[in-house]
C-alpha cells in the first residue's frame, strides 16, 4: 500500500530535518507550540497545552523540560499578564521547521509518492 511508503518517507524526513523528536509528545508539543506561535494570533500558554489533552500532566512537564533544555521551545512570561507563560518555537527551530516544509512540498509535488527515500541514521 502506498500509505505505509508515504508514511516512511515521512519518518525519514523527520529523522532528517527534526532529531529531536524522541517519542509523540515531542512532535505534538513543538507541532502546537509552532502553529499557535505562526498561525493564532496569541502563542500557547503553558495552560493551554496542558488541556490539549496530549499526555498526562507529569509527561508533557517532563518533555517540555527536555525540549526547553535542548532550545527547541523557549519560554517568556506574557507580557500582559505576568502570570502566564507563553511557548515559543526558538528562531532556529523556527527555519528548521521552514526546511522541514519546504522538503516535505517538494517530496510530494516531485511525485516520489510511494517511493522510498534514503533512510538517514540520526547522529
Amino acid at each position: 500500500m502506498v500509505v505505509f511508503s508515504d508514511l516512511r518517507n515521512l519518518i525519514c524526513l523527520e529523522e532528517r530535518f527534526l532529531p529531536f523528536i524522541e517519542t509523540i509528545e515531542d512532535r505534538n508539543i513543538a507541532t502546537f507550540v509552532g502553529y499557535y506561535d505562526a498561525l493564532c494570533d496569541a502563542p500557547l500558554t503553558l495552560k493551554q497545552l496542558f488541556l490539549l489533552n496530549l499526555g498526562s500532566v507529569a509527561t508533557i512537564q517532563r518533555r517540555l523540560a527536555r525540549l526547553v533544555a535542548a532550545g527547541i521551545i523557549v519560554k517568556r512570561r506574557d507580557m500582559s499578564d505576568r502570570r502566564n507563560v507563553t511557548l515559543h518555537l526558538s528562531s532556529e527551530m523556527t527555519r528548521t521547521y521552514q526546511r522541514y516544509g519546504a522538503a516535505f512540498r517538494a517530496a510530494n509535488a516531485s511525485g516520489e509518492r510511494g517511493k522510498p527515500q534514503q533512510r538517514v541514521k540520526p547522529g
